[in-house]
Order: structure tokens, then sequence, then C-alpha cells
């Protein structure tokens, strides 16, 4: 009887030395299988705050271009830049490239640098570009290392945006986005408004969002925003213009406004930021006429 119960507990401790590394095939699907609902559960939570993160830098680089226009009205007597002026000697200047020196533009580039046009990705200021905004450059832009721009001031009007310098300012009806084309040459003290003529500046839009692949920094296209959304034109054309047209290939607003959760991040003439859906704007106007902020004037 001693000899049988010795080899029994031998037997017992070999059991137990083996079963610790021993797992079943249905253990092992077991843990996949909670492994897999739980990353279900974590990837759109991790999603949703990249998601978050990125409206909340936007926002961030947004104020401070309102601070840098805010610097150059002080500069200015009190009048905000054009949004471009276009040289028929393919020289240019934009709103970006006119606060390019308070917004940490880098201080070696000259005035005659920035009348040149586009600039260098290596000189452009990181707020210009929405975090999000991450489509490749497209059309002429493609493969050019130039510095992005995600963003467009609120033309003077959806229909006559531009004038000839040396032409009395037209009378804007929107927002304060002049585009001077015509002119021998570019200049960088090409007219613009006096800040005064904005009676609501809390409630008028002054910078949207406008992402596409051939926005670059100092490029005069598409540095004015002609409206929320463009349903007119099929193809290449004024797209690029407006903040969405699912018909040009270089708009990227439509990829934007769903990766900020179908807003877009506005930034309005007393210098605040507000993320807000394209229908809040447009007050008792559409997205493809708007009225509400995106005129100058009140109680549309």
């Amino acid at each position: 009887m001693k000899e049988l119960r010795i080899q029994s507990t031998e037997s017992d401790l070999t059991a137990r030395r083996r079963s610790p590394s021993a797992f079943t095939l249905i253990e092992l699907l077991v843990v996949i299988a909670i492994i897999a609902i739980l990353a279900s559960l974590l990837l759109p939570a991790l999603a949703r705050a990249k998601q978050q993160a990125n409206i909340t830098k936007c926002a961030a680089g947004l104020k401070q271009l309102a601070v840098g226009f805010s610097l150059y009205l002080g500069d200015n007597t009190d009048t905000y830049p054009a949004a471009a002026c276009d040289g028929q000697d393919n020289s240019q200047f934009t709103w970006d490239t006119s606060i390019n020196h308070y917004i940490g533009g880098n201080p070696a580039l000259s005035q005659a640098q920035l009348d040149s046009g586009a600039i260098s990705n290596v000189f452009t200021p990181p707020i210009l570009r929405c975090p999000a905004d991450i489509g490749a450059n497209s059309y002429w832009a493609a493969g050019s290392g130039l510095g992005r721009r995600s963003y467009a001031m609120n033309a003077i009007s959806p229909v006559n945006y531009s004038a000839t310098l040396g032409m009395p300012l037209p009378q804007p009806v929107d927002g304060l986005g002049i585009y001077w084309n015509n002119t021998p040459t570019t200049t960088s003290g090409a007219p613009g408004y006096k800040a005064a003529i904005v009676l609501a500046p809390a409630g008028t839009i002054n910078l949207v969002e406008e992402p596409a692949g051939d926005n670059m920094c100092g490029n005069v296209w598409p540095s004015f925003c002609l409206g929320p959304v463009n349903n007119y034109d099929n193809g290449q054309g004024l797209g690029e213009c407006y903040q969405i047209d699912v018909n040009d290939a270089n708009n990227y607003g439509l990829a934007l406004y769903a990766m900020h959760g179908k807003h877009f991040n506005y930034t309005f003439f007393d210098g605040h930021v507000s993320l807000l859906t394209q229908l809040q704007t447009v007050g008792t106007g559409t997205t493809n006429k708007p009225l509400g902020m995106w005129t100058l004037k009140i109680g549309d």
C-alpha cells in the first residue's frame, strides 16, 4: 500500500509541473477574442482623441493668424492686407506673406522673396497648415516642395472678387479679401480695406478653412474664398476657391470637413475662432449662396 501511494504522489507532481505551461486551443482563442474586443473599443476612442487634437491645433493656429492680422493692422493704419496681388511678370503676393513676419516667418526672407510668389516649405510658418490637411500636393504644385496653406480670406464677393490695380477699391459685399490682378508687377503695398468697414466683427468671417492640393503659401490661387460649397463648375476651375467642391480633384475640403466631424474652424474679424457646421454660418442663405456670417451686412 505504501508503494502505491508513492507512485500516485509522483504522478500528481508530474501533472502539476506540466499543467501551467499547457494552453488549450480554446483558451488561446478566448485570449485573442478578448484582445480583439478591447482593440475595437479603444481604437475609435483613440481616433476621436486624435480628431479632437487636430481640431484644437487648427483652432490655435487660426488664433495666431488672427493675432498676426491684428499686429499688421497696428503697423498699417488699421488697414487689412489684400487677399492677393498677381503680377503679369508672375510675381505674386498674398495675405499670408503680408503677415509673414508676424506669424513666425523666417526673418531671413526679404521683401523681394516674399513678393516673388509661392514659398518653400522650409520657410513656411507651420501654423498656415491645418494638421488634418494631409492630402498630397496636387496639380502644378505636385512634387514642388512648396509650403501648404489650409486657409483663405473671405472674398469681397463671390462674383466680382477681383480688380485691376490702379482702380478704386470696389465696395465689398462679403469679406475684405480682394484679389488684385492684371498688374505689371506685384506690390506688397496693394490697397486693402480699413477695419472700420466691418460693422459686426464678432459675426463676420475673415479666414476660413479651404484645403486644396495647390493651396500654397504665397500663391494667389486660392488665397481667397468664394463660399462654402460650389456646385456650378465641372472639374478644374474655381473649385479650389470654395471650401468644398466635389468636382475639383484638387479641392480637399470634403475630406477635411469629415475629419473635423463635419465642421470647419472659422476666424472672425474680432479675432475669435469658432468650430461650426457650414449651415451654421450661412444665415438665411444656403451653402451655395451664403449670407449670415459670410456677409458684411448685418441681419442676413
